[in-house]
């Protein structure tokens, strides 16, 4: 048989490196190795700080301080690795990325806490490293707790950090993180293994020894000859196998050196800088929501941001803008003051006799499709009302104002947007913003929802608005003909289906209030034959009060008796559809 060439393995890595698949797959790769990486850096800035910080405290507060805040972080280091396998919907395959997301997260808190002199946690670590695998696991079982708004806001912004060459350059950074600390355990392991063999040969002056605390007594532990004739045999293996595929490994380089080149020199390439220009703003922007309205920490931003406001970039002065707009109640703004150079896009809107503007505005240096900021303009000024990944489409609006207005006729109300995909083949994503109109400021923003068509089938209600959740892909495959036998009955076709989530949203404060309605997705799911009683259909798609409906695809069957029956599975995509005895049939 001959061996394949070096140049048909370089095209055949380039293609698979380009398939959408692959693509796909390194998405939620690239955000769990950027949320790492900056994990293992606040980690590290943290050992600074603490030393600088125990030459001026006492010892248990040094001590105290240290536990508190590496717990912290750890278990925020968690909630944003499950926050990412989730990834923001009950999908097939969640099982697999949970335990992704778990093998992570494991030795990313190993190669962070583990002291590499002893092979031991460092001194204070031991809660944290608890706490943050007792946590994800905690989660796996409580996923509701991820639904709270500001764990989304929090994983939006390291999720921009992530979109750019920003992404690229942390997951390059975790993967050396990660094989150094390995290479740091091989080559310890290697030196001690070897070391009998090497004190024979006169190499070295000593044994090394390790400590060993079994009942709370210690031994010291050397290794012995065997185990580094054993190891030296490995080793002359290895460097045999390396030796006799050499050749080939470097003509495949030499190969793959022109085409990764010509990459880094590629208008994608460019693009991907570009982009990483534009993440620092649009993280800020993101985080502008944070803010709070008063206290102390409004009284130190306030000067800060009047300054800025002065800035000669366009996205500085915008950025202060929308701080104060939050911070700051006497603030107000112009739409000729804040847009100099540029008008931004803008429609009309009224509600309950007030009147105002619906504008949109692309990030400087980066294209309208890309990124937008999203603001309200009244009698009063201009109001940052959020950013998004495109312009807004129509989302129930009507009379020329491209958002819905949903709510009371008189005090705070909802503005929907339908957000237009960021990349092709995305999904929609459902927007609101809750705007006070007699007091003349945004009160919240929130992103609701997202599905393929934009449709989100939006219904007003006395205090505010219901609207379709429906998941992106089943990545599940159909039958047509010779499906197998289900209920007793030949399968004519199989087709794994969506269901629909309705959900309602309602001003209620200084926030949007999000709750699942089981009621109105049970009456429009068109499964109410299947399923004896509501009761019934929420235990089979397992509905949980505060994340909604867990499962969220079912397998549809046309029998030849001419029944429809209906199999309820978090991963319907797997074989044996017929195999399942969980077949409810139509009555």
């Amino acid at each position: 048989m001959t061996p394949p060439d070096a140049n048909s393995l370089t095209d055949g890595a380039l293609a698979l490196w380009n398939s959408p698949g692959f693509q796909a797959l390194l998405v939620p790769v690239r955000t769990l190795s950027s949320i790492s990486a900056m994990f293992w850096m606040l980690s590290r800035l943290s050992d600074l700080v603490m030393a600088a910080v125990k030459r001026v405290i006492f010892a248990e507060a040094y001590a105290l301080l240290n536990v508190v805040y590496a717990a912290l972080l750890s278990a925020a280091y968690a909630l944003m690795m499950f926050y990412t396998a989730l990834n923001g919907q009950w999908h097939p395959s969640l099982l697999w990325r949970e335990i992704c997301g778990f093998g992570f997260m494991y030795v990313m808190l190993g190669v962070t806490f583990r002291d590499r002199r002893t092979g031991r946690l460092k001194p204070h670590t031991p809660p944290a490293f608890f706490l943050g695998v007792v946590g994800y696991l905690f989660l796996s079982r409580a996923p509701s707790l991820i639904k709270l708004p500001g764990v989304a806001e929090f994983h939006r912004v390291l999720e921009l950090f992530a979109a750019g060459g920003w992404g690229w350059v942390m997951t390059g950074f975790t993967v050396l993180v990660m094989a150094w600390s390995l290479l740091h355990m091989l080559v310890s392991e290697l030196a001690f293994g070897l070391s009998p063999l090497l004190f024979r040969l006169k190499l070295i002056r000593s044994l090394p020894i390790r400590f060993r605390f079994d009942e709370g007594v210690g031994r010291g532990v050397v290794p012995s000859l065997s185990r580094s004739w054993f190891l030296l045999t490995l080793l002359a293996g290895g460097a045999a196998v390396v030796w006799h595929w050499w050749p080939k490994l470097r003509a495949a380089g030499e190969a793959a050196a022109p085409a990764i080149q010509s990459r880094a020199q590629s208008p994608e390439a460019a693009e991907a800088a570009a982009r990483l220009r534009s993440v620092l703003p649009a993280v800020s922007f993101t985080a502008v929501g944070s803010l709070p309205r008063e206290g102390a920490m409004a009284d130190l931003a306030r000067p800060v941001f009047r300054k800025l406001l002065s800035a000669p970039r366009a996205a500085d002065r915008w950025l202060a803008a929308a701080a104060l707009d939050r911070a700051d109640p006497s603030f107000s703004v112009s739409r000729e003051e804040l847009f100099r150079s540029s008008a931004p896009a803008a429609a009309d809107c009224s509600r309950g006799g007030f009147d105002f503007a619906l504008l949109s505005a692309a990030l400087p240096d980066d294209p309208a499709e890309s990124s937008a900021l999203f603001w309200i303009e009244d009698a009063r000024g201009v109001h940052f009302s959020g950013i998004g990944p495109g312009g807004f489409s129509p989302a129930g609006g009507r009379d020329g104002c491209p958002a819905g207005v949903f709510g009371a006729e008189r005090g705070p109300f909802l503005l929907a947007f339908s957000e237009r995909p960021g990349e092709t083949g995305g999904p929609f994503r459902l927007w609101f913003s809750a705007y006070d109109a007699a007091g003349k400021r945004v009160i919240a923003a929130a992103r609701a929802g997202a599905g393929v068509s934009g449709d989100f089938s939006l219904a007003a209600t006395r205090d505010g608005v219901t609207w379709a959740d429906a998941p992106v892909s089943s990545a599940a495959a159909s039958c047509a003909g010779g499906c197998g036998n289900i209920a007793g009955s030949a399968a004519l076709s199989v087709t794994t289906e969506p269901l629909a989530e309705y959900r309602g949203a309602a001003v209620d404060g200084g926030s949007i209030r999000i709750a699942a309605l089981p009621a109105l997705t049970y009456e429009r799911s068109g499964l109410a034959a299947h399923f004896r009683s509501r009761d019934d259909f929420e235990a089979a798609f397992r509905f949980d009060p505060a994340a909604g409906f867990l499962n969220r695809w079912y397998r549809l069957a046309r029998l030849a008796d001419g029944r429809s029956c209906v199999s309820v599975s978090l991963d319907p995509a797997l074989p044996g559809a017929g195999e399942s005895p969980d077949w409810a049939c139509a009555r």
